[in-house]
């Protein structure tokens, strides 16, 4: 599922079901209508997420969801053949969500450190992604060491991305992506890599796919009116559906290594090449010379690279200045 010539694809529904779980089924829905090959939530278990005197406690109890609504979900989302991938915030989450069908995890940017989830979820026998969100290079290094040294046939990839909206942000700007870096954690790491796009762009994720990304995840909400979680940063499902179609643009770009021409270059080259043709009045029998042959537009005739062809050739008629000439126009000796 991980890497792979094509672009895996997560529609990130981040939270914006608000613990309503009608409307977490509804974002499936509307994911799987985007030509997504995943839809990604995060899940936790307030208690052991929130030290219960913060107001993030009661936000998150609010949005729990029961052991069978989880397992609902992994059960609707195949129905609607989309991968499930889940980001938990809770080892109670990672247990019942890996042992009741799942298709992987993403490690949260904001656990990078943590080594509980780390553990859990990278002894869960399910592939992940690991998000570098919020990450500095020493603290990739080391939970990628951790994951290692811990589960060393734990099969996962790294997500590179940005995160500023906690701090009231409106997402990241294109000039803060970090693109380039995608190629580096490649060599230094050696596994697949791809990106989390918080830009509020619906082409962002394309150059992330030409930077090299194996994978792309974005956040999508059914309108940005309701102002659910990183409302600002979510594409409406048209615009998802737009996302998507470049992303495997993109990659049928990138799969081809030769040289081809683009359907309709052909006509554009009769226009804007230029032909052969006669520098002046020439009559029939006159042996041609360079400075008898120009080049000009339009390109419908003898392309100018073939002009030494012509060079010593007989003219078979009389030709007026600025008429084409051909190969068929002169003898040919045999």
């Amino acid at each position: 599922m991980i890497g792979g010539d094509r672009t895996f694809v997560v529609v990130e529904e981040g939270q914006a079901n608000l613990g309503d779980f009608e409307a977490a089924l509804e974002m499936i829905r509307v994911a799987s209508q985007t030509g997504a090959d995943a839809i990604e939530f995060q899940l936790a278990t307030a208690a052991d997420f929130y030290i219960q005197e913060h107001r993030g406690y009661q936000i998150y109890k609010d949005r729990e969801f029961s052991d069978a609504q989880l397992i609902e979900l992994c059960n609707y989302a195949k129905q609607n053949r989309l991968e499930l991938i889940v980001a938990p915030f809770s080892l109670h989450i990672v247990k019942v969500m890996s042992e009741n069908g799942a298709s992987a995890f993403n490690i949260n940017g904001s656990d990078l450190t943590n080594p509980e989830i780390l553990d859990a979820v990278a002894e869960s026998g399910l592939p992940f992604f690991l998000s570098l969100i919020l990450a500095d290079e020493d603290e990739v290094d080391w939970a990628v060491k951790r994951i290692r040294e811990k589960s060393p046939d734990a099969e996962f990839g790294l997500l590179l991305g940005q995160h500023t909206m906690a701090s009231g942000g409106s997402g990241v700007l294109l000039n803060h992506t970090n693109l380039g870096y995608i190629e580096t954690l490649k060599q230094r790491y050696g596994i697949p890599v791809g990106f989390i796009d918080h830009t509020p762009l619906e082409w962002t994720a394309s150059l992330a796919v030409a930077a090299g990304a194996h994978i792309i995840t974005k956040h999508i909400a059914i309108s940005r009116e309701k102002r659910g979680p990183d409302w600002k940063i979510c594409l409406e499902p048209d615009e998802m559906k737009r996302c998507v179609i470049n992303i495997r643009e993109v990659e049928s770009s990138l799969a081809e290594k030769e040289k081809v021409m683009a359907p309709g270059e052909d006509v554009d080259r009769s226009i804007m090449r230029r032909s052969i043709v006669a520098a002046k009045d020439l009559a029939a029998g006159t042996y041609l010379r360079r400075e008898e042959l120009v080049f000009r537009r339009p390109g419908t005739g003898l392309s100018p690279d073939k002009y030494e062809q012509l060079l010593g050739k007989k003219l078979r008629a009389d030709f007026n200045k600025d008429d084409q000439i051909t190969l068929r126009d002169v003898e040919i000796e045999e």
